[in-house]
């Protein structure tokens, strides 16, 4: 743990100006009520500590005590034999308030001793610690710092303990006392005249155990900074939390720190003067390493270096994390302090993961898209450049969740966050995901391509990219038209790279004053000229309609070509023979026009038109009137009695020869 640096190393200078606590060391005793174990001279030895008095051995013989520090350090409890064996895995007992107390002061002297009998204490050390930690309720500690800030609230509570007048254990209710508290009840033991608890954890893992309840743990510095004033019970270590944030870890020098003046070692803001000094130049460290890696991965040349940048920003990861351990086991900053610079460092440590994260995708993006397989310019190389991006941005926000879980942020209050962000987030961006889902149905479509002609409302050009937001079309005029996907993709296209034909449709307008003959003429040598054209398929060539002031003909054919530049010469070609048809039949085509004329005529003929009119009082006195309809007997008896095609047609003259040649058969 990050204060048991600092406990080996605390109060040198304090003992060796005749500290209370040197008789303790040098004899047994009795401290606070407990057995105390001396340090053998022949295991001073072994240690290599001075062990005569002198200017060397008292800082030497000085450390002893701070040493036994490191392991949060008290006193034995009444009861406990020195020789008594516990094993490393065998837990703290929680069973009822008298338990937990008795396993908190028992392990702290556990500890205490098992340094000084054992040279290689590690795992003893570290079970005994353990077991202290485990009587406390950290439950609501941030997980990041949980075992950090339960050692410091360890170590504050066991001095308040030193001040006060505890009870016999036999005054402490056990198991059985516990148990035979009525129903409803709370299951907790409040140690008399303070606000220290001990209660029954009624959920969780570790359900049915009495525990230093989670606000006292939280509110051990409050404890500790109440009971300042107080005086130490007999034979208690005085100060040691003084002495502790006075002093560093192992790679401070005790000497070092004691060779500093004592405005050095005052106290500021709960931290020693020479630490704040320590933890300026750290962070100054820190940004300075930062700035080289920056500059280091600027391109000096123009072209941007994703890869680069990002190393750069994953090698202040361990950056961060080193400064983060120099802190804590080095400086050994406590308290209030610890909390605010721990945390900072630990929401530094997550964002620059995010970040890299970030780089991360963009340089995985860049390079698939740089590759010659993929066109950047296409949807193909916008998709993947956005899946990247989407997938990296979505692992950041995860890796920042899990950040701010662990600084104790509920899990569910981040989801919600999350959640209600993404709402707001895609309200405001409504128009931009409609682009986004337009683009990826474009994608999934493909009704264009890049480099593709198309044609759309009244819109002709060549494709010139697609992106997720909006897709560029170079005009004929060389103009660039920039479209939203939304809006584009509601378009009907017109793609005219995607077919082996293109169709010529004209309609022409003939004057009124072509005749029959004439109008037969023109149809006839634009049949014979498109399908003696190479390059035209299936043509049709008809008389479609009669307007106010021309004659209607369509012409619809294919042009054998699916190039819209080939396609534009044959239909000039095309139109320049019509031209000369019907430049040669004599007639000309109708421009629009309204004729108005002053004649004197004969007027209708009354003789065809009596003809007509007898013809229909004759059908209305027979009954024959052919109005609304003709019977079937009428439609039945002339179907097929005209000529078609015409008589003196050359399709007419082939089929009168094929009836010729069924009868004679």
């Amino acid at each position: 743990m990050a204060l048991d640096a600092g406990l080996g190393q605390a109060g040198g200078d304090r003992l060796r100006r005749e500290s209370p606590l040197w008789p303790s060391i040098r004899r047994p005793g009795r401290m606070h009520g407990r057995n105390f174990c001396p340090l053998p001279i022949e295991d001073a030895r072994m240690l290599r500590l001075p062990t005569k008095f002198g200017p060397m051995s008292r800082t030497g013989v000085a450390l002893v005590p701070l040493l036994l520090l490191v392991l949060m350090l008290g006193t034995a409890p009444d009861g406990l034999a020195a020789e008594e064996f516990i094993s490393p895995l065998e837990p703290a007992d929680t069973s009822s308030p008298r338990a937990t107390l008795k396993a908190f002061r028992g392990n702290f002297d556990r500890a205490y001793r098992d340094f000084y009998r054992i040279r290689d204490t590690k795992l003893v050390d570290r079970a005994a610690q353990v077991r202290v930690l485990r009587t406390l309720d950290s439950s609501e500690l941030a997980p990041a710092q949980a075992r950090r800030l339960a050692s410091e609230a360890a170590l504050l509570l066991n001095e308040v303990l030193d001040k006060v007048q505890l009870p016999p254990y036999e005054e402490i209710p056990d198991a059985e006392a516990m148990r035979a508290l009525p129903a409803g009840e709370a299951r907790r033991w409040r140690l008399p005249g303070t606000a220290i608890t001990i209660e029954r954890i009624d959920e969780g893992p570790r359900k049915g155990e009495y525990l230093f309840s989670s606000d006292t743990v939280r509110r051990a510095h409050d404890f500790y900074e109440r009971a300042r004033n107080l005086s130490y019970q007999p034979g208690a270590m005085e100060n040691f939390y003084r002495d502790i944030i006075s002093q560093g870890g192992a790679w401070v020098p005790v000497r070092v720190v004691n060779w500093l003046p004592d405005s050095a070692k005052s106290i500021v803001w709960g931290q020693a003067a020479w630490k704040w000094v320590a933890m300026a130049l750290t962070v100054g460290v820190w940004l300075l390493i930062v700035y080289m890696l920056r500059r280091l991965s600027r391109p000096r040349d123009e072209k941007p270096h994703h890869w680069l940048r990002f190393f750069s920003t994953v090698a202040i990861l361990p950056l961060t994390r080193g400064m983060r351990w120099f802190m804590d086991k080095q400086l050994v900053i406590a308290g209030t302090v610890f909390e605010i610079v721990d945390t900072a460092l630990v929401v530094l440590y997550f964002i620059v993961g995010a970040v890299a994260l970030i780089n991360l995708g963009t340089a995985v993006a860049r390079s698939l898209i740089e590759s010659p397989r993929v066109d950047k310019n296409s949807i193909d190389g916008n998709l993947i450049s956005v899946g990247v991006h989407t997938a990296a941005w979505l692992l950041a926000i995860l890796l920042l969740a899990k950040g701010a879980s662990d600084l104790g942020v509920p899990l569910a209050a981040v989801v919600t966050s999350l959640g209600v962000g993404g709402l707001a987030f895609a309200m405001a961006a409504r128009p931009t995901l409609e682009n986004l889902i337009a683009g990826v149905t474009l994608y999934l479509d493909k009704p264009v391509k890049v480099g593709q002609f198309c044609q759309f409302d009244d819109v002709l050009g060549t494709v010139e990219r697609i992106g997720l937001r909006s897709t560029r079309i170079r005009r004929w005029g060389g103009n660039v038209l920039s479209i939203p996907n939304a809006q584009f993709a509601e378009y009907q296209l017109d793609n005219y790279n995607d077919t082996k034909y293109i169709w010529i449709r004209q309609r022409l307008r003939l004057r009124y004053e072509t005749s029959a003959d004439q109008l037969k003429f023109i149809l006839a040598k634009l049949r014979e000229m498109l399908f003696a054209h190479p390059k035209v398929l299936l043509p049709r060539v008809r008389l479609i309609g009669f307007n106010e002031d021309s004659l209607k003909v369509e012409i619809l054919a294919y042009t054998d070509t699916g190039v819209w530049a080939e396609w534009h010469a044959i239909r000039e070609d095309v139109f320049l023979r019509v031209m000369k048809i019907i430049e040669s039949s004599g007639t000309r085509l109708a421009l629009p026009s309204q004729t108005t004329y002053f004649v004197r005529d004969d007027g209708l003929d009354d003789e065809k038109k009596r003809a007509a009119e007898e013809q229909v009082h004759e059908w209305t006195e027979k009954g024959e009137l052919p109005f609304p309809d003709m019977t079937a007997e009428q439609q039945k008896a002339l179907a097929g009695t005209l000529d078609f095609p015409p008589v003196g047609s050359i399709e007419y003259k082939t089929v009168e020869e094929s009836e010729a040649g069924k009868d004679k058969a």
